[in-house]
This record gives structure tokens, sequence and C-alpha cells, in this order.
């Protein structure tokens, strides 16, 4: 009997079932783990186990190179999961994707069946009002899913150019029990980071150091989901998240900046501009010495260049590759009159130098990005060009992809925003683009109504200024006459469901320097309330913002395209027999940012109601939440008091 081949076959089996045993107990305690989540959410249609991106640079032919790995693991709470069903990964040409492995792991039993996704459909992604660009996708359907069901995605993407890479965000719109963003540099890189949107220290930091490199960790536990509230900011503006840039590196004992600084941000922009209209083409200054032809004054030839290219360049969004960056040829979008943001831009910049003046190619992030340069002095800060031309200390800012701007007025979404202004090689400014004031867009409505009998008429004004005028100016313009009739039927509504418009007529439609005017003429039917002698009608045809309340637990601010002041003047003629006995009491509130005035007066005959609501900031942060719904509520209350005629 060989006593050790028998010691070596038990040793051997105690060990596989220490293994099995081992196993069985850690798929307990992994299901033990998964019913706790199931119990901890159990209000939630799904929670991520796990969200991860790790991300590591390297230097490949002394370039830096950013391989981030992604594995995310979500888990199905509800018998419906069709919202989970589909995905999508992203990529652009300066990136790629490998390794993508997605698959389902459905319950099945005290076990899983696990489903590879095998299909990966790749697309190219064309954003809304974009032509093309060159964002990719793998679009995919996870197999088989249902309520305990898991998702696993992982897959990793390389990042060829740095100047592209690096933010994450710790709340998504499912609650996670862990996310986590890591960055590994080696010796000679370094890296500067900074939180968004973090108010408390729940976002663990840790720095470690492994032989010659190093790894920055950021990450959080229980991390709730995102609630999607309206007319909210995008989510960067309240959204924990971290961005990361690449501050530098050093290749062959030389130092390189990448995101260091402004200066470095716009050594950068300035390196895809500076071969672009190097020299103004005898096209372009025969066209504009055509368009400039007999003007008074710089300022009239700059209008009149703008007004060229607002009304002759399509704005057609066009990003592909460096394209996303390079401004196209001023000849080649003067002749073929479509261009994206930038080619108008850099059209306008040459065009305004062909008629002896100096204008500045622009970058500018719209009000759809939080940061500033100084925070982040990356591509991230930005997402579109315009041009500025600066006469006599004045700044003009000029964006033509706003069709409707009057010269002198931006568009709304570059309200606030710093405006990164390039100068010529090494030479820029960083200036802020002003908020239009408030008084600048007015939407004012007149009325003058009579009662007959049951129906309460009148004829009406209603004058748009500023914003208020490019919006619903546009919206008339692209209209058809059937969509132009109901768009003025909806600007008109008053009253009740019972508006009807008789007659309509708009004026300065077409004319960018001139407010917007519609003169009508409306009947409104079973709006008076008459009981005995006495007749009610409420003075407030229109109630803007009635009810308007923002929720205690909302997270993300509130916010306006532009701040503005809505007026309604109603004159009431009373009817012949009939007196004012009640009149109601004016009504006001007031905060620097936002309130309202009301008032009634008798004046001969008539009932003259006013109100003046005033938005004064772009911005409603929940600090003062309470304020406004203050506002809110004595509003709603002053709408609901009514005017009383006693027959004499």
């Amino acid at each position: 009997m060989n006593i050790k081949r028998n010691i070596n076959h038990i040793a051997r089996a105690c060990c596989t079932l220490a293994i099995l045993f081992s196993a069985i107990a850690a798929f307990g305690q992994k299901e033990d783990y998964y019913s706790q989540l199931r119990k901890k959410y159990s209000s939630e249609n799904a929670v991520y186990v796990s969200r991860k991106e790790d991300a590591t640079i390297k230097i490949e032919n002394n370039t830096p190179v950013i391989y981030s790995n992604t594995y995310e693991e979500l888990l199905i709470l509800s018998n419906d999961a069709t919202a989970y069903m589909d995905r999508d990964v992203y990529w652009a040409d300066f990136s790629s994707i490998k390794d993508l492995d997605a698959r389902s792991l459905i319950p099945d039993g005290d076990k899983y069946q696990t489903i590879k996704v095998k299909d990966f459909k790749r697309t190219n992604e064309i954003a809304e009002g974009e032509f093309y660009d060159d964002e990719r996708a793998y679009k995919f359907s996870y197999p088989g899913l249902k309520n305990g069901a898991r998702e696993i995605l992982s897959y990793t993407e390389k990042i060829t150019d740095p100047h592209l890479f690096g933010r994450f965000f710790f709340k998504t719109y499912a609650p996670s029990e862990e996310a986590e963003y890591s960055v590994t540099v080696p010796q000679g890189v370094k890296i500067r980071y900074k939180l968004f949107n973090v108010k408390d220290s729940s976002i663990k930091f840790t720095v470690k150091q492994n032989g010659k490199n190093t790894t920055y960790s950021w990450s959080l536990i229980n991390a709730g989901k995102l609630k999607s509230d309206e007319e909210a900011p995008s989510m960067s503006y309240y959204a924990p998240h971290v961005v990361v840039l690449l501050d530098s590196y050093t290749s062959n004992g030389v130092e390189k900046k990448v995101m260091a600084d402004t200066t470095a941000l716009y050594d950068w922009f300035y390196s895809m501009v500076k071969d672009v209209n190097t020299t103004i083409s005898p096209e372009v200054k025969k066209l504009v010495d055509s368009i400039t032809a007999g003007a008074n004054n710089n300022e009239e030839k700059v209008k009149r260049i703008f007004y060229w290219v607002q009304n002759d360049i399509t704005y057609i969004a066009y990003e592909d590759s460096l394209g996303g960056f390079v401004p196209r040829e001023a000849t080649l979008v003067c002749s073929r009159r479509f261009g994206d943001c930038k080619d108008m831009a850099s059209t306008l910049v040459e065009m305004i130098r062909a008629a002896g003046l100096n204008a500045y190619k622009t970058w500018i992030g719209t009000r759809d990005i939080p940061y500033t340069f100084q925070d982040v002095p990356s591509p991230m800060a930005t997402n579109h060009m315009i041009c500025t031309y600066i006469q006599d200390g004045k700044v003009y800012y000029l964006d033509a992809t706003g069709k409707d701007a009057p010269f002198g007025f931006f568009t709304s979404m570059i309200q606030g925003k710093e405006a990164f202004v390039g100068m010529g090689p090494g030479k820029f400014e960083i200036l802020r683009v002003p908020v239009m004031d408030t008084d600048k867009n007015e939407f004012i409505d007149s009325t003058y109504l009579t009662i007959d009998n049951s129906l309460l008429k009148g004829n009406g004004y209603l004058k748009a200024k500023g914003y208020e005028k490019i919006i619903t100016g546009r919206q008339l313009l692209n209209y058809e006459n059937k969509e132009k009739k109901d768009l003025l039927i909806g600007l008109l509504q008053k009253g009740n469901n019972k508006f009807r418009v008789d007659t309509s007529a708009v004026e300065n439609l077409e004319d960018r320097d001139k407010d917007l005017g519609i003169r009508y003429k409306f009947e409104i039917n079973d709006y008076l309330q008459k009981n005995d002698n006495d007749v009610y009608i409420n003075m407030q045809l229109e109630k803007e913002y009635q009810n308007d309340l923002l929720e205690p637990d909302r997270e993300a601010p509130r916010e306006f395209e532009y701040k503005n002041i809505t007026k309604n003047i109603n004159t009431l003629e009373v009817p012949e027999g009939y007196k004012v006995s009640y009149l109601p009491s004016n009504s006001s509130y007031y905060d620097p940012q936002f309130g309202f005035k009301i008032n009634y007066e008798v004046k001969n005959n008539t009932i003259i109601y006013r109100s003046y609501i005033y938005i004064n900031t772009l911005m409603i942060n929940p600090v003062d939440f309470d304020k406004w719904n203050k506002m809110i509520h004595q509003l709603t209350k002053a709408y609901n008091a009514t005017v009383t005629l006693t027959k004499q």
C-alpha cells in the first residue's frame, strides 16, 4: 500500500471539497448581497451594482495615449426591463473601442444563465440639427432581461489626443451602490483635477504609488440617482463629477504642456486655425466691397457684413475629425453658401478684415457648459465659435448662427459666458459676454375689453422685444399657414378655451431692427359670471406662472433662457347701467431675482388692470426655491381675485 499516494489523494480530495464549499459560500454570499440590494432599492427600477472607469496614461512614441477601461454592472429590479435593454457605446475619430463585452446574467433557480451579446451594430451618430459628425456608436441590446437579471458591460477606449479626455459623473439616472474613477500616470506625467458640485466629504480621494506609477482615485458609495427635473440646466451644473486634465508630460527630457493653463489651451486652439484664411482672396474682397458700398461708417460696414452672413450662409453643423476644430476657408464658405459655427465665425472675421477692420476668432462655451477657462483649460469648456469685433472700446459678439438676432444683440445661449478671443500667435484675451438686460426682452399684451351680453370682446396689441421677438418671430417665419394660424392662436390665447381670434395682423416680422407687433380682435364666450344684478370678471386674462411651484426635493436649478419682463394691460369698459362695486387689492412681491406687481385703477368709465412680472436672473438655485415659491403663492392668489360690477 502506497501511503504517500493515498495521503496525496486525500489531500487533493479535501482541497477540492474546500474549493467547492468556498465557491458555494461565495455564491451564497453574492446571492445574499443581491438580495440585500433588492431590499435596499425596492422602490427603484434598477441599480448599478458598480460603475467604474479606470484610465491609464502611457507615453508611446513620445506622445501620451490614454487607455480608459469601463466596467458597469446593472441589477434590474422591475418586471418591465425594456427601458434597460438598448445601449450605446460612443467614440469618435480620436479614439477607438476594443475588448467590447456585454452580457446578460439571467436568474435560473439558484444560479445564473449567461447570455453574451453577439450583435453589435456600428453606426454613425448624427446629433440633432447636424448634417454630419464623426461620432460613432456601437448599438446593442441585452437579451432575456427580467426582474433580478444583471447587465454586465466592459470595454477599453483608446484616446490618442489627450485634449479630449477626462470627466466622470458619480451620479446618473439610476442609483449606484459604488461609483469609482481612477487615473494612473507614469513618472514625468502631471495631471490636474477639480471636483464640481461636491459639498461634503462623501467622495473619497486616494493617491497610491506603485513603482513608477501613481494612481489617483475618487469613489462614492451609495450614490443616489439624478432626478429628471423640468427646465433644468445640463447636469454638469449640479451633478457631482470630477474633471481630470493632462497638465504636462516629459519626453526625452523635455517637458511639454498640454492643458496646464489658458496659454497652453490657446496654443492648441491657435494651431488649429493659423493656416486658415492666411490671405484675403480677391473673391472675398470683391464681395465685401459690394456689400459695404455706400456705408457711412465702420459700424455700418460690419453690420451689413454680419447681416449678409446671417442671410446668405446656411448653418449646417458638420463635424469630421479635426474638422470639428478647423474652420474652412472663407472663399469656400462664401461660394457654397453653408457652413458650421466655426466656418461662419471665421468667414465673418475674414470679411471684416477685407473691409479694412480688425475682428477675431473667438472660442466660447454655450450655457450648456458651466466651466470657466481658468478652471478647465480644455476643449471641454467650449463647444462654439463666434466672431468678436471691437470698435472704440465697445465689444460686439457676432454669432451669425442666430439668424434673427439684430446687430449687437448676441444669441441667448452665450450670455454670461467667457469668450476666448484669439488675437494672433501667443496673444489672446478672455472677455465675458454680458447678460442682456431684463428690459431688453419684453412681452407686452394690451387689450381694450367690452361686454356684449355673455361675450367678452376685445381689441389687442401684442408687442415682443429682444429675445421674445427673436424666438416668436422665428417660429412664425418657419411655420406654414395652418401651423402659423395655430401658433398665433396659442400665442394670443387668453381667458378660457372658448377664446376665438376674429382677425390678426403681424408687423415687422422680417425686420430684425424693429419690435414684433401683432394687432388682433377676439371674443371669449362664457368667461363672465353673473348672479342676479352682479357681474364678476377676472381681469387677468393670462395667468403667467400660475401654480408654477418648485418641488422641495428638486436638486437641479431652474433655468431661464433669458431675463425678461411680461406686461399685461387690460382695460375694461364698464357697461352702461353698471358701476364698479368691488375692486381687488393691489399685490406685489419684490426680490432682486424675480417679482411682480398687480394693480387696479378706475378711470373715467373704465377699469385698468396692470400686471408686471420680471425675471431678473438666468438661473434660480435651490437656495432660493423658497423665495420663488412664496412669490408664486402670492401671484396665484392675486390671479384668483375678481372685479364685481353691479347693476344700478
